[in-house]
């Protein structure tokens, strides 16, 4: 990528003056200096065509068609990922709730844990097959003050729709949270009904970094996934999510992110695809597809930076890496240092279109991100 020595000046001016720090100066100089590769299927981390039956064994249909069909029938608040509208007696003192959660926390209380949601992924995800020997995960999610009925569920949907044997434990990380609810009574209740799940405590407010950091370096799986704390993991989302970093483990993938509603938690596309990017001021954005990427709708697709909190990495290359930089203290950039740390150490970055989660944005950050401010949060 050939650029002129007057507009690389201009750019360095603007990272130093929007304080993105040397570690972004040095990514850029390289990026604007050589053709950069997301990654490389002739790393000598890919498996062989030959040797890839033997390690993995064979593709299987990983869906749980009981479960899919015990889905489809279910009725009730919330359940096909449908909205939940409140009387207006319910909807008194809810202005208190949105400040503290950013979300209307009664409608999630009406909802169940694993209610249903709409299989909404591209038709050809129904018929796709994956080898039936992946690696175990580590589910890690950070939470700081988050609503019992949002954090539950995210560890709950996990459990539901994900094949047990892939499932190597689900780490709630808790970053110093101040709710009486989430000390004791979610120590018994992870007990008591969420298997293959701990809760592990940060001795001080950390931070969303930090937390995370907690998390992988506690976490037993080969490939460490991290989800926000107010997630619903969708129908088979963890073969096709998992199988890139099987066959390479410098590859990085990240779900489809759906939206869910912060207002009445109806569960929808946020849009079929896109490549993250970002503009010189740290702000994330979305662009179109390549025509490559459109002829192929339901097969991953390289994108040049993750879109933050939900993603899939192998623990070997995580810490290859060297993790996050344990310096960072405010929400809303860790995905470009990540990004730019894969690309350099050689890589690959995908978006999965058949994997979906959904996601709670909200209220107040979606006010936060489009006024340009920044804060600290641990999900």
């Amino acid at each position: 990528m050939a650029i002129s020595r007057r507009k690389r000046s201009q750019i360095t001016r603007t990272l130093v003056t929007t304080g993105c720090g040397a570690f972004l100066l040095f990514t850029a100089s390289r990026i604007f200096s050589a053709p950069v590769e997301y990654g490389d299927d002739s790393s000598e981390s890919a498996f062989s065509q030959d040797t890839i039956g033997n390690l993995l064994g064979k593709k299987i249909d990983w869906h749980d068609y009981r479960l899919i069909e015990a889905e489809s029938k279910r009725t009730g608040p919330g359940e096909q990922g449908n909205s939940v509208i409140l009387d207006a007696k319910e909807s008194e003192g809810l202005g208190r709730l949105f400040s503290s959660n950013g979300f209307n926390a009664l409608a999630s209380d009406k909802i169940a844990l694993d209610r249903s949601i709409k299989d909404i992924r591209h038709k050809d995800c129904r018929t796709k097959k994956y080898y039936d020997r992946l690696p175990s995960v580590s589910i890690i999610v950070p939470f700081h003050n988050e609503h019992w009925t949002t954090l539950l569920r995210t560890a709950k949907t996990v459990l539901v729709r994900s094949p047990p044997k892939l499932i190597k434990e689900i780490i709630l990380v808790d970053d110093f949270s101040t709710k009486e609810f989430l000390k004791s009574q979610l120590d018994e209740y992870v007990r008591e009904n969420l298997p293959k799940t701990r809760v592990l405590r940060a001795k001080k407010r950390e931070g969303l970094i930090r937390a995370r950091l907690l998390g992988a370096k506690a976490a037993r799986g080969a490939v460490l996934i991290f989800l926000d704390s107010h997630s619903e993991v969708n129908t088979n989302w963890l073969p096709p999510l998992i199988e890139p970093i099987a066959l390479n483990y410098r590859n990085v993938t990240c779900p489809f992110i759906d939206v869910i509603d912060f207002d009445n938690f109806e569960y929808r596309a946020q849009d079929e695809g896109a490549r993250g990017a970002f503009d010189w001021q740290l702000f994330y954005k979305r662009l179109p597809l390549l025509e490559q990427d459109l002829k192929h709708p339901a097969d991953p697709f390289k994108s040049p930076v993750m879109a933050g909190g939900l993603f899939a990495i192998s623990s070997k290359f995580f810490w290859e890496l060297g993790g996050y930089d344990p310096g960072l203290d405010v929400w809303g950039g860790e995905q470009y240092e990540l990004s730019f740390k894969i690309w350099q150490c050689g890589g690959a970055m995908y978006d999965i279109p058949c994997s979906r989660i959904g996601h709670i944005y909200r209220k107040f950050c979606k006010k936060l991100i489009a006024s340009g401010t920044r804060k600290h949060d641990s999900n």
